[in-house]
């Protein structure tokens, strides 16, 4: 599962630097709830705090749809720890990369912490630490419910690993279709 936990981690972290949108989420307060699931708030808080404020209402389906993956996770009761990532790990991704790296993906994250650090006032070194939590958190329910659905990864077959994307995006779906009535967007 190590490669299928790099992509996401990877990919969530690229993704959220990388794309730019044009949204508004600066017009609203932080503690207004963004979107109710199943009861559950998403505020805009969780959104600015993950997101840069230009594009965070761009991942508001992707907010309501890891909420969803999670609390099917806590509904099936399933243990996400082994899922989580070791401390070791850990530690290497809380870290920011220093001002000094020749990088350019490490250049990206902390060009990104900072400017996250400055709208939230914290330090880059404790966004990066807060924020690596949460993608941490995140991952582990992800990759728990992919284990439930779709089975263990079989790292060797390259077939698995394309299909994976297609597999997973078709069970978020179908996860957004069933719990439809359970959600309520609140913001635009």
């Amino acid at each position: 599962m190590g490669i299928l936990k790099s992509l996401l981690y990877k990919g969530i972290l690229l993704g959220t630097i990388v794309l730019a949108g044009c949204s508004g989420i600066s017009k609203y307060d932080d503690n207004e709830a963004a979107a109710i699931v199943n009861g559950q708030e998403i505020t805009v808080g969780d959104l600015r705090f993950l997101y840069p404020d230009d594009t965070a209402l761009d991942y508001l389906n992707w907010a309501i749809e890891a909420e969803l993956v999670k609390q099917a996770v806590t509904e099936m009761d399933l243990d996400i720890s082994t899922n989580l990532i070791g401390e070791k790990k850990r530690e290497e991704f809380e870290k920011l990369p220093p001002k000094s790296t020749k990088d350019q993906g490490g250049k990206k994250i902390r060009k990104y912490a900072e400017s996250q650090a400055k709208k939230l006032d914290m330090t880059p070194e404790d966004f990066q630490r807060e924020y690596a939590k949460k993608i941490i958190e995140q991952n582990a329910y992800i990759n728990t419910y992919l284990e439930a659905k779709l089975g263990e990864a079989d790292i060797n077959d390259g077939k698995w690993i394309d299909e994976f994307g297609e597999e997973y995006l078709d069970l978020l779906e179908k996860l957004m279709v069933e719990n439809e009535d359970k959600i309520e967007v609140l913001i635009d």
